[in-house]
């Protein structure tokens, strides 16, 4: 979207604008996700938001966009939130994974999902089914994984209900030596569907 000539300027051309306009949509769909987001986080006074001399000084929205990492939904083509961006680098995403699998909240049809009063369905939320992480992935119309789950759903997939760490639990079903759930939301047990219902409200009330 960014002019590779032209510093901090986006792309603008008559001839291109059938072409810009649907990843502009996205583009301003996904910041202002992400900026609620992290106001909802208590972020805004980040200091690499409020020092000077930081990329992100006075860029609140360029920084939430840089810190969260979304996906476009192939059955609503609409983003959603996949975790910090940090997590997916570190668990090297890979690039052949199959698109019809990136489904969001509002579209992965499992009971026990709640709207939202306030937002709808736009922040709806899923735990992966194998750790205390966000989901980002809705395969075979019933499991939701993390990236790293996903990547190592055979394994996982094997392994015996009983036999699965308690929480709390990072990806791939290692068990975390920390006082807490990261969710920081009481759910059931490792290897269960559950719904984790809005995510900028169930975070607001951990403040």
């Amino acid at each position: 979207l960014m002019c590779p000539i032209c510093e901090n300027r986006f792309i603008e051309h008559p001839l291109l604008a059938s072409i810009v306009k649907p990843m502009m949509d996205l583009y301003e769909e996904v910041k202002r996700k992400a900026v609620m987001r992290l106001s909802y986080d208590n972020e805004t006074k980040n200091e690499a938001i409020v020092k000077p001399r930081s990329k992100y000084f006075n860029k609140p929205d360029l920084f939430a966009m840089d810190r969260y990492a979304y996906y476009v939904c192939h059955q609503c083509s609409k983003a959603y939130f996949g975790g910090e961006a940090r997590c997916v680098v570190q668990a090297a995403m890979s690039t052949d994974f199959d698109p019809t699998e990136l489904v969001c909240g509002a579209c992965s049809n499992v009971e026990g999902a709640q709207v939202c009063p306030k937002h709808g369905t736009d922040f709806l939320e899923y735990k992966c089914r194998y750790c205390c992480s966000v989901a980002v992935y809705f395969c075979f119309g019933t499991t939701h994984f993390c990236t790293p789950c996903h990547d190592d759903f055979q394994r996982l997939g094997n392994i015996q209900k009983g036999l699965l760490p308690s929480c709390p639990v990072g990806p791939t079903a290692v068990p975390l030596d920390v006082p807490e759930c990261p969710l920081r939301v009481a759910h059931p047990p490792t290897g269960e569907e559950f719904a984790l219902g809005c995510g900028v409200c169930r975070n607001a009330q951990t403040f």
